[in-house]
């Protein structure tokens, strides 16, 4: 199996963004083979550390057996979706599969003590089909399943742009099942003779086929996945004796979405023994490029880093310099030549002549004239500017963050229950959380009826009479309707504290459709938040055609609030987008859309892309206090 684990040793788990699982799916496993945004990540199957929130210690056990149970009970999710079965047999399945991959015991010990169905969507059904599994070494189930319809075919309704009916209707016609079938049939031009299909259809087939290809040899993965990556590194990197200091630089310092590789700039003791070390570290695979000051490897999880040994007292210019980005570095050249210096990769001269070391990088901005411009800033967008103004933003901050304003539970597709989902906000010193679990309409994610959010209102209510200084808001992820309409009536939207709108369906609609779509909701007196505007998954899916300039205006003129979606393969709004909310004042919500709540912990990349766009904390609604929040949102 191949595990999703972040970090290093001891550290908590991030165990979202599979690639190639639905929202609802992603949990602590993936399949094999499963590639994370061009990038394959593997843990040693037999031993891994596991440290859940709120554990003392750390416990290694043999995942052997669970994982085997648990691959097959989520490749029956996934054949049974194929099939079109009913969405809450297919989130059973998977929900059993994540619980089982969790488990701390041995599966095989819950068995022989029959304590099957003491595992958390383990019920009749799914507890025969382990039992079976167990026993015999087989699933009936799996087996009739797969006869009826080929695992590999689910690779392919998993490329945007395909889907489950085109897919299985072309499997039927002409019999092919993989990714590569798929293609041959486009471009031999045997899809569009099937009745129903025809040449249009065809080519957005072999365009999307097209797109996942590319996206598959991109090199570049999330800024989450190389945050992982690059802790791992430091984590084994800093008991090097010849080590006095390290840090990440490049991109994944400046918190980009996506990274190339991992820069790191240290500063060495002993040169030879520092280089030695990084080359030697458990998470090498190969060593493409060593020299004396410098070293390249691809670490296990086929991502290069990169080393740079410099000297202690030129270490915050040589970081700098590493950190970027190259239009950023261009800004504070041609800023240098100005004042009659000098600044290139070979260092800083005053006056053209005397060269300056700065042991900080603080130096470096003060000998430019400059205040200390952030990393998250760096990008070439008018931050020296600002800097020699005096006018740089005073960025918000993970601290600065009071709630959580979009989050889910186990009523519709998270894993947890109200009470903690709110518990462990609380503990993260939060003020409040909302619970915008999914509307009616999202039947693959169990939407909430009408009733059924009545009922988790009352719950949310009971919840509150037994709090003190917090609160549980209740909310709703209602979805946009193909026509702009929200899709729950106004006599309970107005029963609710907030209302977050988000478009899950028809997106692929043409940018005047969508955008009027969009605009439609913001002008709904009900709607709150603008969630995940553009509906992009970084490496996967392509943002609609949206138009954000006219989306933000509305927003404006309806006092609406726009995402920063945290949830760290999405983060939309795109930095880009989140300067133009600032730029034109409109307010935003920096929301982790949690499923769970280890992923409450995904609130720092969304601050970091919000930073990357200048917000302010006075621009990000939750920062404002339980009582301030509750305020704006009647006044709005």
């Amino acid at each position: 199996m191949i595990r999703i684990a972040s970090g290093k040793p001891g550290q908590s788990l991030i165990r979202d963004g599979c690639r190639s699982l639905p929202r609802d799916a992603c949990g602590p496993i993936c399949p094999p083979g499963v590639i994370i945004a061009g990038a394959i990540i593997r843990v040693p199957e037999d031993k891994i550390i596991v440290k859940m929130p709120g554990c003392k210690g750390e416990a290694k056990r043999n995942m052997k057996k669970n994982d085997e149970v648990s691959a097959v009970l989520y490749d029956i999710s996934r054949l049974l979706e194929l099939e079109g079965e009913e969405a809450y047999r297919i989130r059973a399945y998977r929900k059993a599969s994540q619980s089982v991959s969790s488990l701390e015991g041995d599966i095989e010990e819950y068995y022989k003590e029959g304590r099957l169905r003491d595992i958390p969507g383990v019920g009749p059904s799914i507890g025969s089909v382990i039992e079976e599994l167990l026993r015999t070494g087989r699933s009936g189930l799996l087996e009739t399943l797969k006869k009826e319809t080929p695992l590999e075919l689910y690779e392919v309704i998993e490329v945007p742009g395909i889907g489950r009916k085109t897919a299985l209707k072309v499997h039927r016609a002409l019999g092919v099942a993989t990714i590569e079938e798929f293609r041959d049939a486009a471009r031999s031009h045997r899809i569009r003779r099937i009745k129903g299909l025809g040449d249009k259809v065809e080519k957005k087939i072999l365009d999307a086929l097209d797109r996942h290809n590319k996206a598959l040899s991109e090199t570049r993965i999330p800024v989450f996945r190389a945050s992982a990556i690059a802790a791992e590194i430091m984590g084994y990197f800093k008991d090097c004796e010849g080590l006095a200091q390290a840090d990440v630089a490049g991109s994944l310092r400046r918190r980009a979405p996506m990274i190339g590789d991992i820069d790191i700039v240290a500063a060495a003791h002993d040169p030879a023994e520092v280089i030695d070390c990084f080359c030697n570290m458990p998470i090498t695979r190969i060593v493409k490029d060593r020299g004396e000051h410098h070293a390249e490897i691809t670490t296990r999880y086929r991502v290069d880093a990169k080393l740079k040994i410099v000297s202690r007292d030129n270490y915050g210019l040589r970081l700098a310099l590493n950190t970027g980005s190259k239009a950023h570095l261009r800004e504070l050249e041609k800023r240098a030549m100005a004042r009659g210096d000098r600044l290139s990769k070979e260092g800083f001269y005053k006056g053209g002549e005397e060269k300056v070391k700065f042991p900080r990088e603080e130096g470096l901005y003060r000998a430019l004239g400059l205040e200390y411009i952030p990393p998250e800033l760096r990008e070439g967008r008018g931050e020296v500017d600002a800097a020699a103004k005096g006018t740089l933003p005073d960025l918000i901050t993970v601290e600065d963050i009071r709630g959580d304003l979009h989050v889910h539970t186990e009523w519709s597709d998270g894993s947890s229950s109200i009470q903690d989902m709110a518990m462990a906000a609380r503990a993260k010193g939060y003020e409040y959380v909302a619970i915008c679990d999914h509307s009616k309409s999202l039947h693959i994610a169990n939407g909430l009826s009408i009733e059924r959010l009545r009922d988790q209102m009352a719950e949310i209510d009971r919840l509150n009479d037994t709090l003190e200084n917090f609160t549980i808001l209740k909310g709703s992820e209602v979805d946009i309707m193909p026509d702009g309409s929200l899709d729950l009536p106004d006599d309970v939207l107005e029963d609710l504290d907030i209302v977050v709108g988000s478009v899950h369906t028809q997106l692929r609609q043409d940018a005047d459709v969508v955008t009027r779509r969009v605009i439609n909701a913001l002008e709904n007196e009900h709607l709150t938040i603008l969630a995940h505007p553009t509906s992009r998954i970084l490496g996967r899916r392509e943002p609609t055609a949206i138009d954000i300039d006219r989306v933000i205006e509305a927003a404006k003129e309806n006092n609406k609030v726009l995402e920063v979606n945290a949830y760290p393969d999405r983060l939309d709004l795109s930095d880009e987008h989140v300067k133009k909310a600032m730029d034109a004042g409109v307010m935003v919500s920096i929301d982790t859309d949690s499923h769970g709540i280890a992923e409450l912990d995904y609130m720092e990349f969304g601050v970091n892309n919000a930073r990357r766009g200048w917000a302010t904390k006075a621009r990000v609604l939750n920062t404002l206090s339980t009582g301030a929040l509750l305020e704006y949102i009647e006044r709005y």
